[in-house]
């Protein structure tokens, strides 16, 4: 909320202040290494198209404020005309004009001041610009937090279709070492036709997985460089230990509370329905009276006249004038309808909004303390799978076991691992998701990460 406040009103400077140093540190800390999170998302603070676009919208809207205002301060205009007047009197039954040419010159100035007094529909304007800048604050400061996210999202989007290769690459040479021992062992009649050939099958579809493999890690990093507008060349993993830690509070309706009244997606509809509110009062307030004071004071100078002689004037004018609207052929009420309508609809995506943070609250909130469980249990099944390869492979090499019962046991080894990895990244994605949901995601969030760096 401080965020969004300090947005709202002169804080964009000092948040661009923080961000530049945010960057330029992380920038100057890891320039020397392969990029971590805090790395990537500095980059995209400068590279996204989604993330600038926002940013200039915000200062766009941030200039309704003054334009609404001018509706309630006076305006001074100044009229200056310089004239030359040509006249001909060809006949005239007034003995006072002669006939003939008269030729002169004129200047006019006026100057004048409008200040109103009594003006609805101008201050229901500027309170409502007012609320437009807030929820354009709202906005982008959600906005921050969805690039946050999406760069995280997409950073451990690489560490697992990484690990996902590495996995593949490290079963596909195992499987080959297999091979070559069936092939050695056919060769001596050791082994049935059947089991070579089991074991070659195992490696021709391995070898067509590393090749997905690859190809899907190519993706995710062209992802990344999406986002930043920059290659990515090499990511810094993150180790196996991370925090194990359950949601604090452990109460997950406290959660859904701290969603409905911090969520900023939610708080930029609650903005927006109060620029509808204002709306219908803006519209409303064209059936009032407006009250205006008007000053204007007038100077004529004229080189002659009808009479022959020069004059020069000044009139000053000091009124109230009084504007009563009486028909405007049903527009007013027209409008107000709209108005109205649009509040109504407004509120209604209030309530979906309301509704989607909070079972965004819940799979977050479960995914995080399900996750921890499931971090634990897929570790454990990692050295349960290595401790059955082990026995396999020993197995094996007794005569006890055969080839396809080796290569099933690689197989499920790997697939643990690959659980497990699927696992860890799972878990820290469903923390930073609990905490966008709940609008405190922060830069700092993203910096402990990067301090898990392998």
């Amino acid at each position: 909320m401080e965020a969004v406040m300090e947005l709202g009103s002169n804080g964009t400077s000092r948040k661009a202040r923080a961000a530049f140093c945010f960057v330029a540190g992380v920038m100057g800390c890891f320039a020397a290494h392969g990029e971590d999170l805090a790395q990537i998302y500095a980059m995209s603070k400068t590279g996204d198209p989604k993330y600038r676009a926002a940013y200039h919208e915000f200062e766009a809207i941030r200039f309704a404020e003054p334009q609404a205002l001018a509706g309630l301060l006076p305006t001074v205009n100044l009229e200056f005309t310089d004239s030359r007047t040509e006249q001909r009197i060809i006949s005239s039954a007034n003995t006072v004009y002669g006939t003939g040419t008269s030729n002169y010159p004129g200047k006019n100035t006026t100057i004048s001041l409008t200040q109103p007094i009594f003006k609805l529909s101008a201050w229901a304007g500027y309170a409502q610009a007012k609320a437009k800048v807030r929820q354009a604050a709202a906005s982008f400061a959600a906005t921050e937090q969805e690039l946050m996210l999406r760069v995280a999202l997409a950073y451990l989007n690489v560490l697992g279709a990484r690990d996902v290769l590495e996995f593949a690459e490290a079963e596909r040479d195992a499987i080959k070492r297999q091979l070559d021992l069936v092939q050695e062992r056919f060769r001596q009649g050791l082994v049935a036709r059947v089991g070579l050939h089991e074991a070659k099958a195992r490696y021709e579809i391995k070898e067509a997985d590393v090749v997905a493999a690859r190809n899907d890690l190519d993706d995710k990093l062209q992802a990344i460089r999406e986002i930043t507008g920059k290659p990515v060349t090499s990511i810094r993993p993150l180790r196996e230990d991370i925090p194990l830690e359950l949601p604090e509070p452990a109460d997950i309706q406290k959660w859904i509370a701290s969603g409905q009244e911090q969520n900023l997606q939610l708080l930029a509809r609650r903005h927006q329905v109060e620029i509808a509110q204002e709306e219908v009062s803006r519209q409303r307030a064209g059936h009032a009276p407006v009250v205006d004071f008007v000053a204007t004071q007038n100077k004529k100078d004229t080189g002659g006249s009808l009479f022959g002689g020069g004059s020069n004037v000044e009139t000053t004018d000091l009124m109230i004038r009084l504007t009563v609207p009486i028909y405007s052929g049903g527009a007013t009420s027209a409008l107000t309808g709209e108005a109205v309508s649009r509040y109504h609809a407004s509120q209604e995506e209030l309530e979906r909004e309301s509704r989607q943070v909070e079972r965004q609250v819940r799979s977050a909130f479960q995914g995080v303390t399900g996750g921890v469980v499931r971090v634990k249990a897929l570790a454990q099944g990692v050295i349960s799978a290595l401790s059955a390869r082990a026995l396999k492979v020993e197995g094996y090499k007794s005569g006890i076991g055969t080839v396809l019962q080796v290569l099933d046991a690689e197989r499920d080894l790997y697939a643990a691992k690959r659980d497990s990895a699927k696992a860890r990244y799972e878990l820290l994605s469903n923390r930073l998701r609990l905490k966008q949901s709940v609008g405190t995601l922060s830069e700092d969030d993203l910096m402990e990460v990067s301090r898990l760096k392998d």
